[in-house]
């Protein structure tokens, strides 16, 4: 049983790191807002500018998956990629660097204004770029994936590609290893928990902070761990309960001074509007939150004692400017959180976002069949993304992958195979005996199933031992009479340049996981279709402006469909339509607030 010093210590720990959250809140507010605003507003724009200018000094058009690597055969893209990306790490670690000096402030009970912090952040974190300390910078892909992406309220935002995760989930020992390795990573990020402490209050050298970190670590990592789990156990706790509290006297205000009729519109006005003021806050929270906890635990085990707190005595001038200050943080707060700074995630009422059926609809059918084909046209996609491969024989067969083992069970490559083979195997056996049977489709018998019931995004696949590809596949749209219901796609542009020659009425579509280019007005294409991840709004303004469109792939889940909406791309490419259907519907829809309403203002109240 827990005695009652333990207990005692434990409640002195929980307030300290609270009141250490809660000293300088205005400060700390006010710098989340200006750090965020100059990183949206200015740097973020800015970087991506110079990104575009890559492929200039690469002597190309553009940059994507298949030339990418022709940065590292000029010196000046390699200068110029190194910069951007130290640029983009140092002002990560800006953020980091403020949140430990802000805790570190408040820990010794000092005033700090925003001014001050920015000051002082700013020569914290130049030193990070000195010899000594430039390997910290190695940490920032190992915290993406780990718990404490949360110190950075940008690292929150960068996530694995989906497709890279359901690669990695299909195979077991794949995804085992995924699991070692974000395991370690978190035990890495662990040992150097007060290496941070130690590198920007300290001035240590890297190796210094580390091995610091590890000697305060020596023979008390469990109990550090416990206690940091504790101690986020009761940082949720208390946000859910200010969360409900928030909600319970906003709803209780509205009932007391509001009129029956209306106190249900007020409810939702004033709800959302406080609902993206208090993502910002939480959010900033959150990261001073891990901040304060590490910085408590580094000055327990040296052995340091909080200073005392001295009363200084209150100025007018004191209260007019701490009036100021906040009143100012309060105004940014509202302005920004009506942004796109602010995760403003309201959709417009007329999505134009089109529904494509990844691989025909893979979810619901086996992939790229005439089954899939079907079952995407009754769910409701606009367009069905198909994937093209040439057989031995010529013949233009339906398939993703270079062999037949996933999706038939058969080993035989694409080039080896001929349509008198092929016919035979069955493309469910991946799937679901429900469709056994189901044959791997030629494009014609995909043709024949989509005219005048689904679009066709055709994905030209090139494995090196294809003949007149591009020029099959432009006879058999143009035999059925298709022009105006396909689109030709691939990652190899000169395939799309091809099929623009031959047939300059098709729109060719240019798949690739990034693209850097700098006005998006390549001649030979129509459209864009980018992976979810680095897909941005600036990016389909871009294209938009260029008269091209933009698809974005491949979205399985809630997170990237509504991220594809919020970037108004053209089309969103997934295995589920239905999903996507769903969050289309859901875009401009608020359960929980209607739940709410309902709990607080129920119909009976209304007269």
């Amino acid at each position: 049983m827990m005695n009652r010093e333990d207990s005692s210590q434990k409640y002195q720990g929980v307030k300290t790191i609270f009141s250490t959250i809660w000293k300088n809140w205005s400060a700390l507010l006010c710098f989340e807002m200006f750090y965020r605003g100059f990183g949206f507003l200015f740097l973020f724009p800015f970087l991506r500018y110079l990104l575009s200018l890559l492929p200039r000094l690469t002597g190309e058009a553009y940059l994507g998956q298949r030339n990418i690597f022709l940065i590292f055969h000029h010196p000046a893209a390699v200068l110029l990629l190194t910069g951007i990306l130290l640029t983009a790490g140092l002002f990560i670690y800006f953020e980091i660097a403020a949140l430990f000096l802000y805790s570190e402030k408040s820990w010794r009970r000092e005033q700090i204004t925003t001014r001050k912090l920015w000051k002082e952040t700013g020569s914290k974190a130049v030193r990070l770029l000195s010899p000594k300390c430039l390997p910290a910078f190695l940490f920032l892909p190992v915290m993406i994936l780990s718990v404490f992406s949360m110190i950075s309220g940008y690292l929150q935002n960068i996530q694995i590609p989906e497709f890279v995760m359901e690669f990695m989930e299909s195979n077991l020992w794949l995804f085992a290893l995924f699991i070692v390795l974000v395991l370690f990573f978190h035990y890495l990020l662990f040992l150097y928990m007060f290496g941070f402490p130690s590198l920007l209050f300290r001035n240590q050298s890297f190796l210094g902070s580390w091995r610091e970190s590890r000697e305060l670590l020596k023979k008390r990592k469990l109990r550090t761990a416990g206690k940091m789990a504790a101690y986020v156990l009761w940082f949720y706790l208390a946000m859910a309960f200010l969360t409900a509290a928030g909600i319970l006297i906003l709803a209780g205000g509205i009932r007391l001074f509001t009129p029956p009729q209306d106190a249900r519109a007020q409810f939702e006005f004033y709800y959302l509007s406080l609902q993206s003021i208090w993502g910002i806050v939480s959010g900033a929270l959150t990261s001073v939150f891990f901040c304060s906890v590490i910085v408590t635990f580094y000055h327990r085990m040296r052995g340091e004692d909080r200073p005392a707190e001295s009363k200084k005595p209150r100025t007018l001038r004191h209260a007019v400017i701490r009036t100021a200050a906040v009143s100012g943080t309060l105004v940014l707060l509202i302005l920004f959180s009506e942004s796109e700074i602010g995760g403003d995630t309201e959709y417009l009422e007329d999505i134009p976002t089109q529904i494509v059926a990844h691989r025909a609809g893979a979810a619901f059918a086996p992939e790229n069949t005439v089954a899939a084909l079907h079952q995407a046209a009754e769910d409701g996609a606009y367009m069905a993304e198909i994937d093209v491969q040439q057989l031995a024989d010529g013949t233009l067969a339906v398939l993703h992958d270079t062999n037949f083992k996933r999706t038939t069970g058969v080993d035989l490559n694409v080039w080896d195979a001929g349509y008198e083979t092929v016919k035979q195997l069955d493309a469910s056996a991946s799937f679901s005996e429900a469709f056994a049977g189901e044959p791997v489709p030629r494009l014609e018998d995909m043709l024949l199933a989509a005219k005048d019931r689904i679009f066709l995004m055709i994905e030209l696949k090139a494995a090196g031992h294809e003949d007149h590809l591009v020029e099959q596949t432009l006879s058999l749209i143009q035999k059925y009479e298709m022009e105006d219901q396909c689109m030709v796609a691939s990652m190899d542009m000169e395939l799309l340049k091809e099929s623009k020659r031959l047939n300059p009425d098709i729109p060719t579509v240019y798949i690739s996981f990034l693209l850097f280019t700098e006005d998006y007005d390549l001649k030979d294409l129509d459209a864009y279709s980018v992976e979810t991840t680095s897909l941005t709004y600036g990016l389909v303004v871009q294209a938009h402006l260029q008269g091209k469109q933009v698809y974005a792939w491949t979205a399985n889940s809630e997170d990237t469909i509504n991220k594809i909406l919020r970037c108004e791309a053209d089309g969103l490419i997934t295995d589920n339509p239905l999903l996507a259907q769903y969050c289309i519907s859901q875009a401009n829809e608020t359960p929980l607030m209607d739940w709410l309403c309902d709990l607080f203002f129920p119909p009976s109240d209304r007269p």
